[in-house]
């Protein structure tokens, strides 16, 4: 499985009034796509899924050397590991035989489908910011989702300001027999 987030439609405000946005960030759903793929490394499902967001002081994203033993995204933090270690929070719903959306079990408690997406800015000056996020995950067929099974994710983002974004549910999809 991996995890790929490319960015999109990023915007920053220099010589206009800039916008007030609120230094949460906030996301909206914009569109889920599949697509069936075969190559030499197996047949998985590609799934893509764009969310806007907009952000007041623009400090989204992370490199994996922000993640040192001290700082407030390392993976343990006194032991314990670190909820804030990534910034892309994606969890996975699958239709039920009672029509119903329940969050997919995962065997392992200790893993899960959230991601780092990087800094989209290259400077450290605060400005408000605005663009789309598309996060692509293969999922290999039959794993975790049966051909067939409609599934649907909730998706968060975090700053880095630990600041959490509203959450937002994608549309369904039908993963292909």
């Amino acid at each position: 499985m991996g995890a790929v987030l490319l960015l999109t439609g990023l915007t920053v405000s220099s010589c206009l009034e800039p916008p007030d946005y609120p230094e949460t960030p906030t996301i909206e759903f914009q569109r889920i796509t599949s697509q069936r793929i075969s190559d030499v490394s197996g047949t998985y499902d590609r799934v893509v899924i764009t969310v806007s967001f907009r952000d007041g002081d623009g400090d989204l994203g992370l490199n994996e050397a922000d993640k040192t033993p001290d700082s407030p995204w390392a993976r343990i933090i006194n032991g314990v590991p670190n909820p804030f270690y990534n910034n892309y929070y994606l969890t996975p719903f699958i239709r039920n035989a009672r029509n119903e959306f329940v969050e997919l079990e995962l065997p392992d408690p200790s893993f899960n489908y959230n991601s780092t997406y990087p800094p989209l800015t290259t400077d450290d000056r605060k400005a408000p910011l605005r663009g789309d996020l598309n996060f692509t995950y293969d999922f290999y067929v039959g794993s975790p989702f049966a051909p067939g099974q409609t599934v649907r994710f909730n998706v968060s983002i975090l700053d880095r300001a630990l600041n959490q974004s509203n959450t937002i549910t994608t549309d369904p999809i039908t993963i292909p027999r």
